[in-house]
């Protein structure tokens, strides 16, 4: 149990969002539309976390900038474009589980890889933009799993490092979490498994965000 948190803070593809199977269509698109080879899945979804431009780099060695410019466009417009049709849905149980921390006492951050202008658009439709007190994204910041990002929120949430939990989907998540200094708790939400996530050095792996609140006792009596 982490009794000493007071500040939780989610990444949001494949930890909030259901939203994996989508990034790796949109990588496959924009490899395939600049005449590069289709990565495979598993190649896509690991650079999930990265920032938009960091991550096609990854995936397209060799290319120039210019092709590189030119699919984080097709990959960023074709997004948007799935996502005006038929909106990235949370997982059933992130709402509850983010309004129950709430009612707990605990703060709410968001370290994402998307930009600020796709974060946006996400909480411009998503009902959790309540909970959060502070975000961070990926054009704002060193790119995951550099520390900085969550440097920031430690700062702007007057919380030390070791006061809060980063919780995400991915080994970048979790290597963040350990240069940062933060406790951290992989889910099985998204793109790795208990295994991977384990030897990133998750202090804790759960299921589903669910079964994270049996981990993060009550707070709000000490408020």
């Amino acid at each position: 149990m982490f009794k000493d948190v007071s500040a939780v803070i989610f990444d949001i593809d494949g930890t909030l969002m259901d939203s994996i199977s989508r990034i790796v269509e949109c990588i496959r698109i924009s490899c395939s539309e600049i005449g590069a080879s289709v990565p495979s899945s598993a190649d896509s979804k690991s650079v999930i976390g990265l920032s938009l431009g960091q991550a096609i780099a990854s995936i397209l060695p060799g290319r120039s900038e210019e092709e590189i410019r030119k699919a984080v466009d097709i990959y960023r417009n074709t997004y948007i474009r799935m996502e005006m049709d038929d909106p990235v849905k949370l997982f059933d149980d992130a709402f509850g589980v983010m309004e129950e921390l709430k009612n707990r006492g605990y703060k709410i951050g968001i370290a994402t890889g998307k930009s600020r202008k796709g974060y946006d658009r996400v909480m411009g439709y998503a009902p959790i933009a309540r909970f959060i007190d502070v975000s961070s994204t990926g054009d704002e910041v060193r790119s995951k799993p550099d520390q900085q990002m969550l440097n920031r929120l430690s700062d702007e949430l007057l919380i030390p490092p070791k006061g809060c939990l980063m919780v995400g989907d991915s080994s970048l998540d979790i290597s963040m979490g350990v240069n940062a200094h933060t406790h951290t708790a992989g889910v099985l939400t998204g793109v790795h498994d208990r295994e991977t996530l384990m030897n990133a050095g998750a202090d804790a792996v759960v299921n589903t965000l669910t079964e994270l609140l049996d981990l993060l006792p009550d707070r709000s009596e000490k408020r």
